[in-house]
């Protein structure tokens, strides 16, 4: 019943970025479109994957599976996409 518990862990540290990748996608391409949420896809990483990679690493140190790992990586690339969009659109653009 344990291991179950900590999969679930796995699979919310990937719905996580996921769900901020899908929102990120419709940002950029503008498949639905949201003039409310303007910019807020690309700041909602920076606050949510680090909760996701905690729960993900949470669920790696009970059970150590794929799930949990990819979860992390996946969450600590997220995060760092933002940042990295944000300064190259400066060095790129200038504004």
């Amino acid at each position: 019943m344990k291991n179950k518990k900590m999969n679930i862990l796995g699979v919310i540290s990937i719905l996580i970025p996921t769900i901020l990748s899908i929102l990120i996608l419709n940002f950029f391409l503008g498949i639905i479109p949201t003039e409310k949420f303007q910019g807020m896809p690309l700041i909602m990483p920076i606050i949510l994957c680090p909760i996701g990679a905690i729960i993900g690493s949470i669920g790696y140190k009970y059970r150590k599976d794929r799930i949990s790992k990819a979860g992390v990586i996946f969450n600590v690339i997220l995060f760092l996409f933002p940042i990295t969009y944000n300064i190259l659109v400066t060095l790129i653009f200038g504004v």
